[in-house]
Order: C-alpha cells, then structure tokens, then sequence
C-alpha cells in the first residue's frame, strides 16, 4: 500500500477511481444492450410503422450511450473529491486549432492504417465475415432520415461522449502523473472499451493521436472534430462509394482510401515536422524569458514502477478481464460460425 500523502498514493487512488468509472461504463452499457434487445421485440407488437420504429428505436439507443459515457464521468469527479483530491476538469475552451483540417486528415490516415493492420491481425479467425454479420448488422437504408439517425448515432453521439470519458475525464486527470503517462493510459482503456479483438489495437493507436491532439492543443473540441471526421469517414463511405455504381464500388472504394491516407499522410508529416521540435512555454520562466517544458514534466511524478504496480489494482483488473473475457468470447464465436 503507497503512503498516504504521496505522489503515489495520489496516483493509485486516481486510477482506482478510474477503474471504478470503468465498470460502471461496462455495468451501464450491458444494461442498456440489454433493455435496447427488449425494445426490439416490444417495439413490433405496438400499432407503429416501421419508419416511426426505426426512429424509437435508433434514439434509444444514442440516448443509452450517451447515459452509459456520462455516467461514469460524474462519477469519477465525485469519487475522486472524495478521495480529498483536487479534480482536473476537462480543457473545453472553445479553441480551435488553426491546424485543425491537417489535423483531420492526418488523424485520420494514421487511424485507418492501424484499422487494415488490426484487420489483418484477426484475419486468421476470419473475424471481419463474422463480425460483419453477427455484430454489426446492416443499414443499407437510404431514406432521408435513415441517413440523418445513421449521423447521430453512429459519429455525433461516440465523438461527444468518447472524448468526453477517454480525454475530457480520464486523461486530464492523469496529466498531474506525465504528459506521456497520461496519453498511454487514456488510449489502453481507449482501446479496450471497445471491446473488439477487430478494434482494440487501432483503437489504442487512435487513443494515442487523440490523447496528442488534446494535450497539444489544449481542447477537446479538436478531439471531438477529429473523431467525428474519422467516425463520418468511416460510415458514409459506403454510401458514397456506391454512387458510382456497383461495378465499380471496389475499385472507387479502394482509391477513395488511397488518395485518403496519402493526402493524410502528407498532412501528420507536416505536423510532425511542425511541432515535435517544438515545447509548451511556461510563462514565467527565468528571468522573465519563457522557459520551454520538457515533455515528461509531472506536477506529480512517480517512477515507472510505480505507475505500472500501482496501475494494477482491484478495480482495473477487474476491467481488464471483463473486457479480455469478452473479447475472447467474440474471437471463439468467429471461430464457430465459421465451422
């Protein structure tokens, strides 16, 4: 057990309180799958059509991942006052990058790169068909307002409430702890909430831009763009890809990504050339001359060791086999569709 009044002790009942948000996520989030499964069969025997069904049934289901989010944001400021800690409230100045569209395109060339690697990493289970199939489900509907759910549900809701968890909640309040510490731990249990064996690794990368994005900037409104532009991508491209009709909808598909990365890829060089050299000013520095912060400053700095033994405590590690054991569950079911 660290010392009371430590550095590390502030660190172990940070991530604790962490841990404890985290279930309360994984609790909250399979009680809404739950209810929403029972809204599925309730909705049919109601006098509605199928438009009107469609409607209920997509906002319920945002409402209940919007609650399953903010819960546990509330709750991680209530446990950690508790603790007798100050809590770090998220950077949300209204404060654009004026970097923010090489922002958007290299965020998203990075992701997407890692998204065909992890994909390639489950091929073996052929875990895409499955998943494809038995996960995810369709939504070929080109209705007006279909489109306008699939916006809402799909890229407006998990940009808010993910960024507002992961970066707003999780990654401020490690910050006290390291710049670097803070962004690697935001984006592991980035990762991990998904879920997914077909997520979890560009999940993490993604966490990683991310979690840079913020820390950078300063705000979480180019994190929240950010995420809604890779989420936007990544659902109506299908859509677009089948304007130009379904004998040429592989090839468009593939040089629409192409042409994506690469002009994404130019834009993180860019950045990379832009701004690694460069480090955040303090104000007040010697001798009335900005001194520039180096970047793995703690306000509160505890060792490697620490941060990793004391990162393994009850309620982590709880999270932690609650999201492996489903995982692997997913990766067992692929493997039996396929016989």
């Amino acid at each position: 057990m660290p010392i009371t009044g430590t550095n590390e002790y502030r660190y172990w009942k940070t991530l604790r309180a962490i841990g404890f948000a985290l279930l309360i996520f994984l609790l909250l989030f399979n009680l809404i799958h739950l209810a929403i499964e029972g809204l599925k069969f309730l909705l049919p025997l109601l006098p509605i059509s199928a438009v009107t069904f469609h409607v209920i049934y997509q906002l319920f289901y945002a409402a209940g991942y919007l609650t399953a989010f903010m819960v546990p944001v509330a709750f991680l400021r209530l446990i950690i006052r508790k603790s007798g800690y100050e809590y770090q409230p998220m950077r949300s100045q209204a404060k654009l990058s004026p970097w923010l569209p090489l922002i958007l395109f290299g965020g998203v060339a990075v992701v997407w790169s890692l998204a065909y690697l992890n994909s390639a990493m489950v091929s073996i289970f052929r875990y895409a068909e499955f998943s494809s199939d038995m996960l995810w489900g369709s939504s070929d509907s080109e209705e007006w307002y279909a489109i306008v759910l699939r916006f809402i549900v799909m890229c407006l809701v998990p940009a808010f409430c993910e960024e507002f968890l992961f970066r707003g909640a999780i990654l401020t309040n490690c910050l006290p702890f390291g710049r670097g510490t803070a962004v690697f731990i935001s984006a592991l249990l980035f990762g991990l909430m998904h879920q997914n064996a077909e997520q979890i690794f560009y999940a993490f990368g993604a966490g990683l831009v991310l979690g840079l994005v913020y820390e950078r900037t300063g705000s979480i409104w180019n994190c929240v763009f950010l995420h809604l532009f890779n989420n936007f991508l990544s659902v109506f491209e299908p859509l677009f890809v089948q304007s130009f009709g379904a004998r040429f909808s592989g090839v468009s598909g593939a040089l629409f990504e192409m042409l994506l990365i690469g002009i994404g890829c130019v834009c993180a060089l860019i950045l990379v050339f832009r701004f690694a050299p460069r480090k955040p000013l303090f104000k007040d520095g010697i001798f009335g001359k900005p001194v520039p912060a180096d970047d793995a400053y703690a306000s509160c700095p505890v060792t490697a060791k620490q941060a990793f033994k004391r990162f393994i405590n009850v309620p982590m590690v709880i999270f932690f086999s609650l999201v492996l054991l489903q995982i692997l569950l997913l990766i067992g079911m692929a493997v039996l569709y396929h016989g």
